[in-house]
């Protein structure tokens, strides 16, 4: 079953619109991003993706699961758009708002990274739960090797990924391959991509004997692993919103 969620139309000067989609598959809410080939994040797919992500919480499912259309998950903001159509600034409001919401939602989050999941694609998967990702994905920030800086990212990331190689990552821009993420605890199983959705569904079958204490519990174990994420991110967003603004 799918749930309605409306694709705003572009804001005014965009040139890409997106066809994301939210479905209800069993017990979990599958969030589809769709834009362009690359899925790129823009303020209305951020917008969006908070709005769906809302909705799919209010139905307390047993997990929401996160993917991209086609062959990659995300691959980050599209710094070009932002800057043309000088959307910097509520994109950046709208990123923190999302990372924000992910982090504080009682539902347990599934990352299903069908293929790269870079810079804010890479914060996204650092936020989810778990994480199950195709063995030819790409994963980290690489705003560093474009000669900018992950400035919202970096906060989940610097959450997740151990820090010295978090360090390494964020100052080259080089990201790791899904076996390094799945050596650094970042990924929690590289898959053929045949078999993505089948081990989703592994994963959802673990989580369903505790799903009504998760639902207690997420958020505390949330703020207790990332205590100071707000802040970062509004820092970040200053900061990233100062650099394409």
């Amino acid at each position: 079953m799918r749930l309605e969620i409306d694709n705003p139309s572009p804001a005014k000067g965009a040139t890409v619109g997106h066809q994301s989609t939210v479905e209800s598959c069993g017990a979990a809410s599958w969030i589809t991003m769709a834009r362009g080939e690359r899925n790129l994040l823009d303020a209305d797919l951020t917008s969006w993706l908070c709005d769906a992500i809302r909705s799919a919480d209010a139905t307390e499912p047993l997990a929401i699961v996160l993917t991209g259309a086609g062959t990659t998950f995300c691959g980050g903001a599209d710094g070009p758009h932002l800057r043309e159509t000088g959307t910097a600034k509520p994109f950046a409001a709208a990123a923190v708002e999302l990372f924000e919401l992910i982090d504080s939602i009682p539902t347990p989050v599934i990352a299903a990274v069908n293929g790269d999941a870079l810079a804010g694609g890479f914060a996204l998967a650092c936020l989810a739960d778990i994480v199950v990702a195709v063995e030819s994905a790409r994963l980290g920030t690489i705003e560093a090797s474009l000669g900018t800086w992950p400035m919202i990212a970096q906060a989940p990331a610097l959450a997740r990924v151990p820090a010295k190689a978090a360090v390494t990552n964020i100052l080259t821009g080089v990201p790791f391959t899904a076996l390094e993420a799945a050596s650094l605890g970042v990924v929690d199983r590289v898959i053929e991509p045949a078999g993505l959705s089948a081990a989703v569904d592994g994963y959802l079958e673990l989580l369903a004997p505790g799903s009504t204490a998760a639902r207690a519990g997420r958020p505390l174990m949330r703020r207790t692993l990332n205590p100071n994420l707000g802040q970062s991110l509004r820092e970040g967003a200053d900061a990233f919103v100062a650099m394409f603004g």
